[in-house]
């Protein structure tokens, strides 16, 4: 038998099932309710074979064939048809699963997260081995097997399935494969399959030219199609899922046991308007390398125009299941996602008329500078960094860090809290930028920082609070 043929016949013996902690409810006389982590499908007017079949994959799983006999039995080809267009509905849903079994061993389970499948059916001649884009991860009691640049997702039940993922590191072929032994020809012809259908693979090339995969490193595409809607079917968004489980938390006030505070001046109301134009502030705004000390006055007022906390509210919220609980949201002068201002802002002081080298935090609600650490070893860590990163000879007179409080983000939006907190630090560069250029500051935005030290000055941990952005302060030369 050929491969060709082997691949076609234990295709067609895959079995459908619902995806994991899918539930399904009858309602009324025709109607099913298909539920999975707060999303809901709703199928009417549904034949009564269909409805037995579709109802039978909530503890089972069957072929498409078996399926198919039992809509058959009932109702003929009319109950096929049937049974096939609401297949094809709940698979592009996102709630059908292709489960690899043989002898009653389950092996993996293929999930399809947008979109139908399509099986590639084609002989894989050439050689193959794992994408540089797809990971393993644990999830719950099994294993993960996910690719970043696809849009499926295979769970791994059996470890000789596990053990056959370890040996694609290299270059190899189904033949080289089929020799370990471990599992059987029709299977692995399967089992490969899966991995070329959902973009796992990567082939050996015939000729070498230039790809768009090259310029792609692992960690950026995973983040790109996670974060977005389009490649997967996790939740995202505001999905308030820890309601009853964690206490929402309040933004920081200010940290305990400051060495020293000062309070600073309040700009007059001169001080608060534009003295140039916008659009002339849009036109002039440049980054600026080399600087002449720092003013305090002049820090005082670009903060308060720009990072000072207005007011608090409390704002009612509620999950898919129901739960309810309250937040609290902020307003300041630059616009955050959800109004949750999860940014706190650190001043590591080098040269500034008036203040104390040393490592602050900015109190924005009582607008004030909360001295942390006197100048260390860390401080003059960070300011290295700062100098490093942007290429300029001399130490910066003032370095703006902005951490963010993972845990009051990540409470309220799930699997994109990282990216709207990046989105959160660009409109913060731009406010600080405009108001810097209207000041006649000298102001650059740094790509980079060192987390390790961010962390010693603030003794936070990078999973509760780290840096997301650097912003250097400093006179005009």
């Amino acid at each position: 038998m050929t491969m060709e043929h082997i691949t076609a016949k234990k295709l067609s013996e895959l079995k459908l099932s619902l995806k994991q902690n899918t539930r399904v409810e009858v309602k009324g006389q025709d109607g099913l309710l298909f539920g999975n982590q707060g999303n809901f499908f709703m199928i009417e007017n549904l034949r009564p074979s269909t409805l037995t079949a579709l109802k039978l994959l909530e503890n089972n799983k069957y072929t498409k064939t078996e399926l198919g006999s039992i809509a058959f039995e009932q109702e003929g080809y009319d109950g096929l048809n049937h049974l096939n267009l609401y297949l094809g509905r709940l698979e592009k849903a996102g709630y059908l699963a292709y489960t690899l079994m043989e002898d009653h061993t389950v092996f993996c389970s293929y999930e399809q997260m947008t979109g139908t499948t399509v099986f590639c059916r084609d002989q894989i001649t050439q050689r193959f081995r794992l994408s540089k884009f797809a990971l393993i991860r644990r999830e719950e009691s099994h294993f993960l097997l996910e690719s970043a640049l696809g849009q499926a997702r295979i769970l791994i039940y059996d470890q000789r399935i596990l053990g056959l993922t370890s040996l694609l590191s290299t270059f190899t072929t189904t033949g080289t494969l089929s020799r370990e032994k471990h599992i059987s020809a029709s299977t692995l012809e399967a089992f490969m399959t899966l991995l070329h259908t959902g973009d796992f693979l990567e082939f050996d090339p015939v000729v070498n030219t230039p790809s768009p995969e090259e310029l792609w490193n692992f960690h950026d595409l995973l983040f790109h199609t996670r974060t977005r809607y389009g490649r997967h079917n996790y939740n995202l968004g505001a999905t308030y899922r820890f309601i009853n489980r964690i206490l929402p938390k309040k933004a920081s006030r200010g940290e305990a046991g400051a060495l020293a505070e000062v309070y600073l001046s309040v700009p007059g109301p001169e001080e608060m308007h534009l003295s140039q134009s916008l659009d002339h502030c849009m036109g002039q705004r440049h980054s600026t390398r080399a600087y002449n000390g720092l003013d305090l006055r002049l820090l005082s007022i670009l903060l308060y125009r720009c990072l000072r906390i207005k007011g608090s509210h409390p704002y009612p919220v509620a999950n898919a299941a129901g739960d309810t609980a309250e937040i609290e949201t902020l307003s300041a002068p630059y616009p955050s996602g959800g109004s949750m201002y999860e940014l706190i802002f650190y001043l590591t002081i080098y040269e500034c008329e008036g203040l104390e080298p040393g490592f602050y935090q900015y109190n924005a609600f009582e607008h004030k500078l909360c001295l942390l650490q006197h100048k260390n070893k860390d401080t003059d860590t960070m300011m290295w960094y700062a100098r490093a990163c942007t290429g300029s000879e001399q130490l910066p007179p003032a370095v703006i860090t902005f951490a963010a409080d993972f845990e009051r983000m990540f409470w309220k939006y799930e699997n994109m809290a990282y990216a709207a907190i990046l989105k959160n630090v660009g409109v913060v560069f731009q406010t600080l930028y405009l108001v810097a250029t209207d000041l006649g500051l000298g102001a650059c935005a740094i790509g980079n920082g060192n987390i390790e030290t961010l962390g010693r000055l603030t003794k936070k941990t990078v999973l509760q609070e780290s840096s997301v952005g650097e912003f250097i302060l400093g006179n005009h030369l």
